[in-house]
Parts: structure tokens; sequence; C-alpha cells
């Protein structure tokens, strides 16, 4: 039997070899499943043990050697460029 009790960022990030601000950032990108307690974040042992269980077969699978650590986000095989706007030169007075 798995964990019943959910994971916050800390204990997930600790778990996964990644920082806790990793882990807000994949719930806030919506790359993993969570819910809020007031500004607590909270990811369900079920939802966790699922991805774990997706990057082990798609390790299986691929069969390559990574030299990546921790958990590999869905969304890592698309890099998306934005240009941000030009800014003009302040007015001084």
């Amino acid at each position: 039997m798995g964990r019943s009790t959910p994971f916050t960022p800390e204990t997930l990030g600790h778990r996964w070899d990644v920082s806790a601000t990793t882990i807000r950032n994949m719930c806030n990108q919506g790359e993993l499943k969570h819910f809020r307690l007031g500004r607590l974040y909270r990811i369900p042992a079920t939802v966790v043990e699922e991805m774990e269980q997706c990057q082990t077969s798609a390790s299986d699978v691929s069969g390559a050697d990574s030299a990546s650590i921790g958990m590999k986000a869905a969304s890592e095989d698309v890099i998306a460029l934005r240009h941000a706007p030009e800014r003009k030169p302040s007015q001084k007075r």
C-alpha cells in the first residue's frame, strides 16, 4: 500500500531531488495536479505515484540513459521563446 497523506512541496522536492520552488512552479504551470489549503500546496500521493510510474515506464521503453536529475515534466519537450517588448527610454524632466 502507498502513502495516503498528501505531499508538501518540501517533502515531494526531497523525494524527487528538486527544490520546493520547482514543485510549486510545476503546480502553477499545470504540470502537477494539486490542491490548495489557503496558501499551502498539497500534492496527493496518488498523483505522485502515477507520475513516478509514468516516468519509470517511459524510461524503460526508451532504453536511453539520461543524465538528468529529478522528475521530467512533459512540457520539457517544447521550448517556447518569447520576445520581450522593447523599452522606450524614460524621459527626464
